[in-house]
């Protein structure tokens, strides 16, 4: 499952200047977080920098892209899982530096492994809203726009 997280971050990067149907939502530069959209899901996040919103590659759901939170995906979760299903998944990555948290209506977990490119940052969030089950995360190779996904995944909410 996670394999796929990171093939979707990947092509999330070469299919950025797509053309694809997109809404821009502008944030104050220097690291502030403004309120980002997602109407499919009928929910709302904060970001920060400038962000692009479209569609999700797989699944239903939105792709945010920006400098500072590099590539973002929000979805329905297909199915639950619970945290300790998700570090047994992880394992597959010889993972380091994981770090898990219990939400009050989910998880997170977050580690580093390293790969032919270098570093890679995983970030893995599920959250149930308003019944509903998200999943919100990245694979990445900044450690900033790792820790800015993790701060917005935790301010997914209704919207």
């Amino acid at each position: 499952m996670t394999r796929i997280s990171f093939v979707l971050a990947a092509l999330a990067t070469l299919a950025s200047g797509c053309g694809s149907k997109k809404e821009a939502d502008k944030a104050a530069g220097g690291g502030a977080a403004a309120v980002v959209k997602l109407p499919k899901l009928g929910l709302a996040l904060d970001a920060p920098g400038e962000v692009t919103v479209g569609d999700a590659i797989a699944g239903e759901g939105h792709m945010l892209q920006g400098s500072e939170i590099g590539a973002l995906n929000v979805e329905a979760a297909k199915a639950p899982q619970t945290l300790d299903e998700a570090k047994e998944d992880a394992k597959m990555y010889s993972p380091k530096q994981v770090k898990a948290e219990p939400l009050a209506d989910g998880w997170l977990m977050t580690f580093e492994n390293k790969g032919a490119a270098g570093t890679n940052y995983w970030v893995d969030v599920r959250r149930t809203i308003d019944g509903k089950l998200f999943k919100c995360g990245t694979t990445g190779s900044d450690a900033g726009q790792a820790a800015a996904v993790v701060a917005a995944c935790k301010s997914l909410r209704k919207g």
